[in-house]
């Protein structure tokens, strides 16, 4: 074999797609990483955080995040603390939020959002790549 046989051939390196990179925002390991594996496979760039610092963190790091699926109850920061902090860092996102609770824990919680803008938790994949299909649907129309 030749050198130019075994040489590695570099892979272009692709910057994510503009408007399609979701921040998800979790204190539960095996959700996160299963909303990982459904982003991945609905062709968005997933970001995950387990707690509201590196939310926080991640969302001045990337403004191209264009939806926060938020936990509603995690420990530390309130998701309604967390969500105001998030919309301030990210004026163009929309906050999904994401709960075991019933939606009308929510609004306990100081947290008032549409029904567009909630997805109980577990939800099937199906219904999380309808859901976030029109979260995007103006941002790609535009």
């Amino acid at each position: 074999m030749t050198p130019s046989m075994t040489q590695t051939i570099p892979m272009p390196q692709h910057a994510p797609p503009r408007g399609r990179t979701v921040l998800v925002v979790d204190d539960d390991h095996a959700l996160r990483v299963l909303f990982e594996m459904y982003l991945e496979s609905f062709g968005y760039n997933p970001l995950l955080a387990a707690d509201g610092d590196t939310a926080l963190r991640l969302a001045a790091e990337h403004p191209e995040i264009q939806v926060v699926m938020l936990d509603v109850v995690m420990s530390g920061i309130s998701g309604s603390e967390l969500s105001m902090q998030l919309s301030t860092l990210l004026p163009e996102a929309t906050i999904l939020f994401c709960s075991g609770h019933p939606p009308e824990e929510l609004l306990r919680l100081g947290i008032e959002a549409p029904a567009s803008r909630f997805i109980q938790k577990p939800c099937r994949p199906l219904e999380l790549k309808e859901r976030l299909g029109e979260l995007f649907a103006p941002r790609l129309a535009a």
